[in-house]
């Protein structure tokens, strides 16, 4: 909790902290269901959705944002001046509230900062402790004044360990909401091709890198066993539509996307995607998937040795055994084609099953509604009421 005699008035200002495009969309949500009881002044780190909302974006996590831990080092410089930035923000603006959104090797350190100052830290999607590093447990606890979580095994972990944790059901379950599929097909000119098939390799630059030569390749297999298939590539909204053109010159097939992954998951036979929140998407939207995963070397050895899970996915972990099919770091184009085949052909009962036991898993709830509440609760706790003249929903 804040430490004592250090605690500020109530100013109004507010600084939310996100690292890729998933966490973005999150974070513009929650703060929307804030401003609609209490309005803020609000800064972020973010991108092109918070700066379309009038956000001011002290800087741009595409900037900051890679996967892997020897992929952090080329931008390391720019790593550092986000903290310098942000660190003589939080001195010189003294915001009210700081809401940490994911991406938690940044995120944490910024904790510990705002934590000296006094500034109450929220942390909405925390880090996958019960998965790797489990020793940010204890930064947590330190320097985190409320975990709201997303997955509903998480709380429990932060029961045990003493941190007050709000579980709010995850936002997916509310937000996704697709076009009817044959429209969307009807629009996209392919209503009469068989299989459809989604391919996303990730959301940042690094990942796409390294997985679209992949997933093309298993394109490349995948066309000789489905002569007629149709293949569907959304770009996310943090990737220039040049840097992914730039992999597909040579496959005129692939209809490229903007702003319609919904869209495409919803109204595909099977996708093939970069392991993140795009699982949880197709599971949630009834999309078959592969989930596919590859860093540097180096990175992969070392999460060997400290990853404590199964799987890698959200739709597994929820479920606790294997919904989608995971390859990891060996990508064989032609074994992930006949898997994708194998499930087009003979799995598609057994993994609907499969993925309603995932949605059922996580409720129906206003995720972001609830969000609110509890950050609005903690901030009375700390500054008094914030409501003269009407209670907190």
């Amino acid at each position: 909790m804040q430490t004592a005699g250090l605690v500020r008035s109530f100013n109004r200002k507010a600084l939310i902290v996100t690292g890729e495009l998933s966490g973005e969309s999150h974070a513009l949500h929650l703060v929307n269901a804030i401003n609609k009881l209490l309005p803020l002044e609000w800064s972020a780190v973010g991108s092109q959705k918070l700066k379309a909302a009038g956000i001011e974006i002290l800087y741009d996590y595409r900037d900051i944002s890679v996967t892997g831990l020897s992929e952090v080092l080329p931008k390391m410089g720019q790593i550092w001046r986000a903290y310098r930035a942000l660190k003589r923000y939080l001195r010189e603006a003294a915001p009210s509230l700081l809401i940490l959104v994911d991406f938690p090797g940044f995120n944490l350190r910024l904790a510990g900062i705002a934590k000296k100052m006094a500034i109450p830290v929220v942390y909405f999607i925390p880090p996958q402790v019960w998965a790797w590093r489990s020793g940010r447990i204890t930064r947590i606890k330190r320097d985190i004044d409320l975990v709201i979580s997303i997955l509903p095994f998480e709380k429990a972990l932060y029961d045990q360990k003493g941190i007050p944790c709000v579980y709010v059901g995850h936002p997916y379950m509310a937000t996704l909401r697709p076009k009817e599929r044959g429209t969307f097909l009807q629009e996209l000119g392919v209503e009469r091709r068989q299989p459809i098939v989604t391919i996303m390799p990730g959301s940042r630059q690094n990942e796409i890198a390294r997985l679209m030569p992949v997933l093309l390749h298993v394109v490349d297999r995948l066309r000789m066993m489905f002569k007629d298939m149709a293949v569907l590539l959304p770009i996310a909204e943090s990737i220039e539509r040049s840097f992914m053109e730039s992999f597909i010159q040579e496959h005129p097939e692939v209809h490229v996307l903007e702003g319609s992954s919904i869209d495409a998951l919803a109204s595909s036979d099977i996708a093939l995607v970069a392991s993140g929140s795009a699982t949880l998407e197709a599971a949630i939207l009834g999309c078959p998937a592969i989930v596919i995963y590859k860093i540097s070397s180096f990175s992969f050895l070392v999460a060997k040795h400290v990853v404590k899970v199964g799987h890698i996915s959200l739709p597994n972990l929820i479920a606790g055994q294997e919904v989608f099919p995971e390859y990891v770091q060996d990508l064989q184009p032609e074994i992930i084609a006949q898997r994708a085949q194998y499930m087009l052909n003979n799995e598609r009962k057994k993994l609907k099953d499969a993925m309603e036991h995932v949605r059922k898993k996580l409720g129906t709830t206003d995720s972001y509604a609830l969000a609110c509440d509890a950050i609005l609760h903690l901030l009375e706790r700390i500054y008094g009421p914030l409501f003269p003249t009407a209670e907190i929903r």
